[in-house]
């Protein structure tokens, strides 16, 4: 079956501002992609994806195009694009250990100018705590946006990190890693249940840092990492 005959796997979303075109399409299809919106698996129409953003096929096809190297869609010939399948247990393994090499590095580094990483990590950790009180909340049921906004807070606790290391190449590898981070939570089916683990070990890192203990906090983000790649395998 042809691209243009297959049925358009994403919702409609709206048409796009003509302007700035190719980020806004990429933007949207990412949105769709790491937080739910599409089924592992499910083909990815061109023309039906233009059709539900209102735009021509050619910034649609590019932006597949980019999502590609990111793990997040699968290309193969004859068939165009798919949702790429769930995360193998394999897979989610190595993700985490990446995760452990790289970022027990990042914040060694990030310690040499703890005056500098410390305003940060405490606003992060301040936002991170709050959105996971609110997903938390035993009175209300946790919407959307909850997920989401928790979801960008716990990673943005690992960015402030990331920013303070001083090696542009680590923290590009580990922003790399983040499409991938959103596919094994889809995989596995963490997040909510998640939370009330993953902020007391930020809790541990941030406490690390506040005493500028280094060994400290490379060990407590090595706890962190250790128990998230418990956790998906349980």
């Amino acid at each position: 079956m042809k691209e243009s005959e297959e049925v358009a796997a994403a919702p409609l979303l709206g048409p796009i501002r003509a302007k700035a075109l190719p980020d806004d399409v990429y933007d949207a299809l990412l949105d769709m992609l790491t937080w739910g919106a599409l089924e592992p698996g499910a083909p990815l129409s061109i023309d039906g994806l233009a059709q539900s953003l209102g735009v021509s096929p050619t910034p649609v096809r590019e932006a597949l195009a980019r999502l590609e190297p990111t793990g997040l869609v699968r290309r193969t010939v004859r068939r165009g694009y798919r949702v790429s399948p769930p995360m193998s247990r394999e897979q989610m393994y190595e993700l985490a250990d990446a995760r452990l090499v790289l970022e027990t590095g990042a914040i060694e580094r990030a310690m040499r100018n703890v005056e500098a990483l410390l305003p940060d990590l405490e606003e992060a950790y301040a936002r991170h705590e709050r959105s996971a009180r609110d997903l938390l909340d035993p009175d209300r049921q946790p919407a959307h946006d909850d997920v989401r906004r928790y979801f960008e807070d716990d990673w943005s606790f690992h960015e402030a990190i990331l920013k303070h290391c001083g090696n542009r190449y680590i923290a590009q590898a580990v922003d790399a890693l983040s499409f991938r981070v959103h596919r094994m939570r889809q995989t596995v089916g963490i997040g909510v249940s998640d939370a009330g683990d993953a902020v007391p070990e930020h809790f541990a890192i941030l406490e690390a840092v506040r005493a500028h203990d280094v060994a400290g906090a490379v060990e407590q983000m090595r706890i962190h990492l250790t128990n998230l790649e418990a956790r998906v395998s349980a």
